[in-house]
């Protein structure tokens, strides 16, 4: 018998699981402006409702948005950084976004944005 003579038809089991990645379109923005937040998933069917959270760091959640759904695997949205009534600490420049899909119970964070939300101090 030859080392490839079996019968090969057999069932493997195994879990296909779907997949989520968050990213801002940016590394640094200034207080103010607007940016983009790309996600990406695998496996998900269109129309899937998104929540996305953006927040401090290792901290408070400062904004929700919770409107978004999947078409094609991607959604894509504009956000504006608006965030003076926030009471943000001096010390608070990195903000990340959470996105949760929960018919799937699948969640992502994305990479730090810097934000320099007090303007730059020049000299005279």
């Amino acid at each position: 018998m030859y080392e490839f003579e079996d019968v090969h038809n057999t069932l493997i089991p195994g879990v296909v699981t779907p997949g989520i990645q968050v990213t801002w379109s940016r590394h640094r923005a200034w207080h103010g402006e607007t940016v983009s937040i790309l996600v990406r998933t695998e496996l998900v069917k269109d129309g899937t409702r998104l929540k996305l959270e953006i927040k401090v760091k290792d901290d408070k959640l400062l904004d929700s948005l919770d409107k978004g759904t999947i078409a094609g695997n991607a959604n894509s949205q504009t956000y504006k950084i608006d965030w003076k009534g926030k009471k943000l600490t001096a010390d608070a420049t990195e903000f990340v976004v959470t996105a949760t899909i929960k018919d799937y119970g699948i969640t992502a964070d994305s990479e730090s944005l810097f934000v320099d939300v007090v303007p730059p101090m020049f000299s005279a």
